[in-house]
């Protein structure tokens, strides 16, 4: 139907025009400022150019936008580590304080895994539904809040409730690196994310410095207080954390988005192109339903299974490092009391098998755009399983210490891998979503390696470390066997585009 043309203020002009007009002084009766207006005007004219997300995100390239966002997603990154390796360097001092079995020391670990396993959904659908940034911050407030509760625990079962909290929160961690990997360039973006890691191999080496320091003189209740703080401090910076202009787009706030972008294009002395932001297909966010369409069906079920064999080798080894160090204590004093507190020497190992996380740096970031990250994920499973055998060998504590050091390097290499191909695979609608419901798969695996590394391995070292072993080599193979190969791909925005 032709669009019948009236007259308006002595202008010929359509309908159609006549509401835009009337749209832009109701903006200007509401508040708006010029500014604002003129920024409607620019989304609403269809003869301008447009361009996508991705689009915008390549534009603005990377500089010191993107090391800003670095230096928070980082400290959300380390205070989270923190909250972790908690666990491993208060568990002898809780089974001696408190005449603790070995099952009870293992449920402490377990307990802050379900918390984790049945909060990572829900965090992630809040991520697609609302915003990743408004998330974080109930995120933050939460692990510090609970984590700084735990520190006035008055029994076993107080602590087992406060920790299951924390938990909880931590389960919507990974929000901070969708939200990162949402504003790097395609080019750099495997790369990048591999050296964000070192923000959590800080966060593990600075609980056991702080631990070793804490624990001997002031306690252990002071060192939740002291754990909980990096949280309550990353609360505060994280106005300076600007929502992903991804998810902007999606949820239909283009205007929003266009803000965001320019903002970031200004901080980097980059322009955008010309025009404004559109997105393509308009579609439903945070479906459950689109994990399962044909086209991520094999990829959501191969991706559970990695995660959950990442998370509990990762943190079986994160375990085992101090119950493996203590059966040496027992076995050199000849006692068959296993209440023997970490010694500095022990501290020491610990230490330093943490700094193998560093070497999954530079084998990952040369691996991940040469052979793939499916390739790179295989190698990594593939090594992590391998140290995990060799475990059980009689050598001197110096190559004991090697090994532990290797399987934490590949281990962390592992983490790398799966957050970063999952944050590629699914597309901006559905992707703290496909983190998130992964994320409880991982957090499966972590509650089963409490009783893997403490108990299981309590009776039996050769049987702990076959079982962690098998299950890297069954993971290799099935990263090979991914459906889809994320390198030099872009960012999915909706489903439609990939059923294009």
């Amino acid at each position: 139907m032709a669009k019948q043309r009236v007259k308006y203020s002595k202008l010929d002009v359509t309908e159609n025009d006549v509401g835009d007009e009337l749209e832009s002084v109701s903006l200007m009766h509401d508040g708006s400022s010029d500014d604002d207006v003129e920024l409607y005007k620019q989304t609403n004219n269809t003869s301008e150019p447009t361009f996508t997300a991705e689009e915008g995100v390549e534009a603005i390239g990377f500089g010191f936008f993107q090391i800003r966002l670095y230096i928070i997603c980082g400290l959300f990154t380390a205070a989270d580590s923190l909250e972790m390796m908690l666990l491993a360097v208060i568990s002898p001092v809780l089974r001696c304080e408190w005449q603790l079995e070995q099952l009870h020391v293992a449920f402490i670990t377990t307990v802050v895994f379900i918390g984790m396993c049945l909060m990572a959904p829900m965090w992630g659908f809040m991520g697609d539904k609302f915003g990743r940034q408004k998330t974080l911050y109930m995120v933050a407030f939460w692990i510090g809040y609970f984590g700084l509760l735990t520190s006035f625990s008055p029994s076993y079962v107080w602590i087992l409730i406060l920790r299951g909290l924390v938990g909880g929160g931590m389960a919507g961690s990974p929000q901070s690196f969708a939200l990162l990997t949402e504003y790097l360039p395609s080019k750099y973006r495997a790369k990048l994310l591999n050296v964000g890691s070192i923000s959590w191999a800080f966060g593990t080496m600075f609980e056991i410095v702080l631990a070793s320091l804490v624990i001997p003189t002031l306690g252990w209740r002071w060192l939740l207080v002291l754990s909980a703080i990096p949280s309550f401090v990353i609360v505060a910076l994280l106005k300076f954390l600007p929502e992903s202009a991804r998810y902007l787009v999606a949820a239909g706030r283009k205007e929003d988005a266009m803000v965001v972008l320019k903002k970031a294009a200004k901080l980097n002395n980059r322009t955008l192109p010309e025009g404004t932001v559109v997105n393509d297909h308009i579609t439903e966010r945070g479906n459950p339903r689109d994990l399962f369409s044909p086209m991520y069906l094999r990829t959501t079920f191969m991706v559970w299974l990695l995660w959950f064999g990442t998370a509990l080798s990762y943190y079986g080894m994160v375990l085992a490092s101090a119950e493996i160090l203590q059966l040496r204590n027992v076995h050199e004093s000849g006692e068959k009391c296993k209440c023997n507190l970490l010694k500095k020497d022990d501290y020491n190992s610990m230490i330093f098998s943490t700094l193998g996380e560093f070497i999954a740096l530079p084998l990952n970031i040369f691996l991940i755009d040469l052979v793939g990250r499916r390739w790179t994920g295989a190698i990594n499973l593939f090594g992590c399983g391998l140290f995990f055998v060799l475990l059980q060998l009689p050598v001197p504590q110096t190559v004991l210490t090697v090994f532990i050091f290797l399987v934490r390097g590949f281990s962390s290499g592992m983490f790398n891998f799966v957050y970063i191909y999952t944050s590629e695979v699914y597309p901006t609608t559905i992707r703290t979503l496909g983190i998130g419901v992964a994320s409880s798969f991982a957090r499966l695996g972590a509650m089963i390696t409490p009783f893997l590394a403490q108990v299981l391995l309590d009776a039996s070292l050769t049987a702990a470390v076959w079982v962690y072993g098998c299950i890297g080599f069954t993971c290799a193979i099935c990263a090979v066997c991914l459906p889809i190969e994320t390198k030099g791909r872009e960012l999915p925005q909706t489903i439609c585009i990939e059923d294009d």
